[in-house]
């Protein structure tokens, strides 16, 4: 503020001998319009349809007329005001001739004009960046080149002057610091008892008490402005203190407040009224050079700048001026780059708490390359301030500020969205017991969405950055019919992926319920064997159809897409015969009912359990636990002993000299001790004795087979054959053996 008040007060100085002329100018008559000087040509104004009568030119001080006697005598400085006030008479000029017709017929023409091509838009706009950085080049050139007139000599220093506002200066600055070192020893007393009170409290409550000590800075700093004003206006006698020391006590005040921030910052002078935990010497560092650039800036573009002007020359000025920014700049990046290693180690240790991915993620990045972001800003902050020089500094201000609102608010969003969901969804102990898998399936879905709504979210603070930069207008994109049409189809396209996922959701959870063996539902292997199908199949369906719809509301076109899926289909078919007939035989399996998951089948010569059963290919898992995929083209037969009933026969061998119905009457007592035991509610008839069966060099052979449920007859034969071997040894029957 207090620069901007300072760069009034120098172009009111500047200005204040033309505006007599300008205001003549404008309100005489057309035939008494007196001409323009040749050195500064005026500019031809529309003048009003009543005359007024002219105002008498306001009345102009010494320094006013000393100054734009200065301006005068350097060409330079000449050149560039008659070139600003042709500036500021053009859009004048323009508008006054504009009659209504023309403005009609260039709003009809604006409204009307052909759509840009994107390349020449973005061509153009690189144009406009080239020949923006060049001509910033360029003033830099000119003002640093100003500088040479200290070495041709073409430059005369008024040393009168500088002798007589320079001890009045140097004066005033020694009075000034005096009296602020002696406030600040007075304030010793107050601020070491605000210490000793915050000392050993907790950062929130520490809080308070830091504010009161910043007060108390500020106090003693206000004190030491008002007792500097007025030593200066008693000095000066008139009432009246001179431009200079104006300028200083202004500097004055705005550099020890900032050093004051600084100081409630790093705070190494009184540890129990620190914010952040920084040690000393690293707090000490920093304060110390920050301060050291504050004031460098301030009392060399603030005082020193119009001292040069006074003395040298305004175009030296401007070279002074730039001289002074450009160290500055360089300073900053080279305190930054000497530092960024050990600023970003405890960036990263400030990032441990965080428990967004994301969040955590683009923290983590701006934590690494934190020195590229603060030389890229000051970067910025000089070319604005070189290019716009008079709004740059309330610009950057604002633009700063909007920007850190902007990552708080996200970064607290966030944190948030991240502490909501940390700990999981959890469902009622009765939902969880009718839909078992509902919970685990929310706890897949709702972190997806909330990562989709991370990234919107960073999305959208990247927008509001650029917009607060003056890189894109997002206000004006949203008001236009493009940008309220590229919304709506957004929207459009995640409400129906938010459907899609929940219709997936439903029809898996129905799955879920009608397979829930817990809620006394039966269901049979091809019941399961189906469901599973469907689900697989109706997911796969949905997210064609969703991803379809999606592509549709983002304006892409489909049908080429459908009309090339149905080509790719086609010479998938032609190319992969296998596949479809993978497809065609698990289709006619799956209709014939032949095999479910959970029946034991022989395929292709392995023999296991059905696994798992999709429509290409079936997966059985062996005896031995392998697990073998058999695609249903090589698939000639299906044995399946799962369907209806089973036997479980049992071939018991004898010696030739042995009685064969004792040993039959011993095979039937066995039967009957396996139909008292817990194995007889799984046998469906009596033992069927299908007597001898084959003669061999060992003995006769004997066969009975016991008619069970299915897969239960490799349980049953081995219990039986258990039995048989316990009744033969109690009645003596010896087994045949070579």
């Amino acid at each position: 503020m207090m620069r901007t008040m300072s760069v009034l007060r120098l172009l009111a100085l500047l200005f204040a001998l033309a505006l007599p002329a300008i205001a003549v100018a404008q309100t005489a008559p057309p035939a008494a319009a007196p001409a323009a000087p040749a050195a500064i040509p005026m500019p031809k104004l529309v003048l009003p349809t009543k005359p007024t009568a002219p105002e008498p030119p306001p009345v102009t001080s010494p320094e006013a007329a000393k100054a734009f006697a200065d301006i005068l005598k350097d060409d330079n400085a000449r050149a560039k005001l008659i070139g600003e006030l042709e500036k500021l008479a053009q859009p004048a000029t323009s508008d006054a001739a504009a009659t209504p017709a023309d403005a009609a017929a260039a709003t009809d023409a604006a409204d009307n004009k052909p759509a840009v091509p994107l390349a020449r838009e973005i061509g153009s706009v690189t144009q406009d960046l080239s020949r923006q950085v060049v001509d910033v080049v360029l003033k830099i050139g000119r003002g640093l080149g100003n500088l040479t007139r200290l070495v041709d000599g073409s430059a005369a220093i008024n040393w009168d002057g500088v002798r007589e506002q320079g001890l009045s200066l140097i004066i005033l600055v020694v009075f000034a610091f005096a009296t602020l070192t002696i406030a600040r020893f007075l304030a010793r007393f107050p601020l070491g008892a605000v210490e000793r009170v915050a000392e050993g409290k907790p950062l929130p409550r520490r809080v308070l008490w830091i504010g009161l000590a910043l007060l108390i800075d500020w106090a003693v700093i206000g004190l030491a402005w008002f007792i500097t004003s007025a030593y200066a206006i008693a000095v000066a006698g008139g009432g009246r203190i001179d431009l200079m020391q104006s300028l200083f006590i202004d500097a004055f005040v705005v550099i020890e407040f900032l050093k004051s921030c600084l100081a409630a910052v790093f705070q190494y002078r009184r540890p129990a009224l620190k914010l952040f935990n920084l040690d000393r010497a690293t707090a000490r560092y920093w304060f110390l050079w920050l301060s050291r650039l504050i004031g460098f800036l301030g009392y060399g573009v603030l005082v020193a700048h119009p001292l040069v002007n006074q003395a040298i020359g305004f175009s030296v000025g401007i070279g002074f001026r730039l001289a002074v920014v450009l160290i500055t700049l360089v300073g900053a990046m080279v305190l930054v780059t000497m530092k960024r290693d050990e600023v970003r180690n405890g960036l990263y240790r400030l990032l441990e708490p965080i428990k967004s991915s994301v969040l955590r993620t683009i923290l983590a990045l701006l934590a690494h390359g934190w020195h590229v972001v603060v030389i890229i800003y000051l970067a910025v902050a000089f070319v604005l301030w070189v290019s716009r020089p008079f709004d740059a500094v309330d610009y950057m201000a604002w633009a700063t500020v909007e920007t850190i609102f902007a990552i708080a608010v996200g970064g607290i969003v966030a944190s948030l969205i991240s502490h909501a969901i940390s700990g999981g969804i959890r469902l009622p102990a009765d939902v969880k017991k009718t839909l078992p898998l509902l919970e685990a399936r929310l706890n897949m879905l709702v972190p997806m969405l909330f990562r989709a709504v991370h990234v919107v979210l960073v999305a959208v603070v990247v927008a509001v950055v650029l917009q607060s930069w003056g890189v894109i207008n997002l206000l004006s994109w949203f008001e236009s019919d493009g940008g309220s049409d590229a919304v709506g189809r957004i929207l459009s396209a995640a409400i129906i992926v938010l459907a899609a996922g929940g219709i997936w959701l439903a029809a898996s959870s129905w799955v879920e319920y009608r397979l829930n063996p817990s809620l006394g539902r039966i269901t049979n292997a091809r019941t399961r064997t189906l469901l599973s199908l469907f689900r697989n199949a109706f997911s796969i369906v949905l997210i064609i159809i969703a991803a379809m719809l999606t592509l549709s509301q983002l304006g892409v076109d489909i049908a080429p897409l459908v009309a090339g899926a149905g080509v790719v289909g086609l010479a998938v078919g032609f190319g992969s015969q296998k596949l479809v007939q993978d497809i065609i035989t698990g289709a006619f399996i799956q209709f014939e009912n032949a095999m479910n998951e959970g029946d034991v089948v022989t395929v292709a010569g392995l023999t296991g359990v059905v696994d798992r059963l999709t429509i290409r290919s079936v997966g059985i898992r062996d005896a031995d636990g392998v697990y073998h995929i058999i695609p249903f083209s090589s698939v000639t037969s299906v044995s399946n002993a799962m369907r209806g009933f089973a036997f479980a026969a049992s071939t018991v061998s004898v010696a030739y000299p042995t009685d064969l119905e004792e040993a039959k009457a011993a095979m039937k007592e066995a039967f009957d001790r396996l139909m008292d035991g817990p194995r007889g509610a799984v046998i469906l008839e009596p033992l069927e004795m299908q007597g001898v069966v084959s003669f061999s060099a060992a003995g006769v052979a004997l066969k009975v087979r016991i008619k069970t449920l299915p897969g239960e007859q490799w349980a049953t034969g081995r219990l039986y054959n258990e039995l048989v071997k316990r009744v033969f040894d109690e009645r003596s029957i010896k087994f045949s053996f070579p």
